[in-house]
């Protein structure tokens, strides 16, 4: 009885903030303009590198508050993709409208409630000039991942259908074997035609090299103490001090909630893993499969400060 009952919670605070979007849009209109929300903190980082499990563990502070599990529907609300030629899940500064500000901050204001907005999307990664333009004080934290581990936990997520698909492509893909179609999974990048008769590795080396190598170009021209880089292999080699070092980088309280999360990462798997992580577990999946695309991935995982 007690599990139903949390699970009617939860339902219900989903069916809340489901709602949002629908009432801030007209709400915007009307009220008198909200302010950029202050020092927003946006985790960034290739799908499947473990920002999900970041993210719960800094929503251990108190302090903070996030849509739910992605932020897509306050980013895409004003971006169709069918409008913008199917290109990519990409913005930039100009793409931000006057009319999507108001809308965006008063979504922010009536999601957040008074405590710092945080944000987990993994398109964002294509997206930092367009959050760097709505929001000129926020922080970015970058996770990164070494490539053969991080493509095939892509690998996987493609095959678990219909888990991760995002879009319905006017075009298909014809090298996939079996997952051949119109479905594509997670972030659709820059280029996603020329990859249409690629190998699932080929997409997937292709999504892990465009993802990271956005976010490196992004912050090249930024301030540098914007940016919080966290590596996984660290965060889950030691997350306890990791997730202190960047609650302190980020002043956040670190709190014994959050030491708890940390201390017991093992078995907090987060609720988007498909299997429990382990050192190599590439060579142990699809390790032919890796092996043939490692020269596609190796520049952008030294770039990134991999050896």
């Amino acid at each position: 009885m007690r599990t139903n009952r949390a699970f009617a919670a939860r339902r219900a605070v989903w069916r809340v903030r489901r709602s949002v979007p629908r009432v801030a849009r007209p709400l915007s209109r009307v009220l008198p303009a909200f302010p950029a929300p202050e020092q927003p903190i946006f985790v960034l980082g290739c799908p499947r590198s473990g920002t999900t499990m970041l993210l719960q563990g800094l929503l251990r502070s108190r302090q903070l508050r996030s849509v739910h599990s992605e932020g897509h529907i306050l980013w895409d609300e004003f971006h169709d993709i069918r409008e913008r030629g199917w290109e990519s899940d990409g913005l930039g500064a100009e793409d931000v409208s006057e009319r999507e500000r108001e809308y965006v901050y008063c979504a922010i204001r009536l999601f957040a409630r008074g405590r710092r907005f945080v944000d987990k999307t993994p398109p964002n990664c294509l997206r930092v000039p367009y959050l760097d333009a709505l929001f000129p004080d926020a922080t970015f934290v970058f996770l990164r991942r070494r490539a053969a581990d991080n493509v095939n936990s892509l690998i996987e997520a493609w095959r678990a259908r219909p888990r991760f698909v995002k879009y319905r492509l006017p075009e298909p893909l014809t090298g996939l074997g079996d997952l051949s179609g119109d479905r594509w999974s997670l972030t659709l990048i820059p280029g996603w035609r020329e990859l249409r008769e690629a190998s699932l590795e080929e997409v997937c080396a292709h999504q892990y090299v465009a993802c990271n190598e956005a976010v490196l170009d992004a912050r090249e021209w930024m301030d540098p103490a914007r940016w919080v880089d966290v590596a996984y292999e660290e965060l889950v080699a030691e997350p306890v001090v990791e997730l202190r070092r960047l609650s302190e980088r980020l002043d956040l309280p670190f709190t014994a909630e959050a030491e708890r999360y940390a201390a017991g990462l093992a078995g907090n798997l987060a609720r988007t893993t498909l299997t429990a992580p382990r050192p190599e577990k590439w060579r142990e999946q699809n390790a032919e499969a890796i092996e043939r695309v490692l020269p596609v991935v190796r520049p952008t995982e030294q770039r990134l400060g991999y050896a």
